[in-house]
């Protein structure tokens, strides 16, 4: 068998960068923040205010034993959305199943308020990051327990493209 030096080399190299995971740290509130967006379990109507229209539904749906919440968009349109919120490794992730048919991937920041949760771009599968559309942040203002306002930024082309807010109210039916 036929040695490359330069394959000899760089091969440490490349196993070490395979091996190593480039996590961001585990917010120390993490757990704290899923738990508060489980709390939102139910349905909420969008209110003036925001993008989406009035009487909009969102609804919140706790499964998997507790370990994951379904966040399901425009409830019963031809533009319904998911975005499913989970703990990977002690950090709170989430995947948007977008209509625009890709699947981005968000990690929350840690917080710098107990009634703000901020997610952020981790990649995701069909984005295409220099020419598509894609869902890259969100964030999440609690008002209280009863209001909700979220505003999620998507990107185009490479570049933020805008912010889409919604103000929601916790129905009571």
């Amino acid at each position: 068998m036929r040695r490359h030096p330069l394959l000899a080399a760089l091969l440490p190299f490349a196993l070490a960068a395979c091996s190593s995971t480039q996590l961001r740290p585990a917010s120390p509130d993490s757990a704290e923040q899923f738990e508060r967006l489980k709390s939102l379990a139910g349905d909420w109507v969008a209110l003036e205010g925001g993008e989406a229209p009035p009487g909009s539904i969102v609804r919140y749906e706790v499964t998997s034993a507790g370990s994951a919440l379904v966040e399901t968009l425009f409830v019963g349109t031809p533009n319904e959305m998911r975005t499913v919120y989970f703990l990977d490794r002690g950090q709170l992730v989430l995947v948007h199943y977008c209509a625009a048919g890709n699947q981005p991937r968000m990690r929350a920041l840690p917080s710098t308020s107990p009634d703000e949760l901020t997610f952020d771009f981790d990649g995701g599968s069909n984005v295409d990051l220099e020419h598509g559309l894609h869902m890259h942040a969100a964030k999440f203002r609690f008002s209280t327990d009863a209001r909700l306002e979220t505003e999620w930024t998507h990107w185009q082309d490479g570049k933020a493209g805008g912010t889409v807010k919604f103000v929601l109210a916790r129905s009571w039916k």
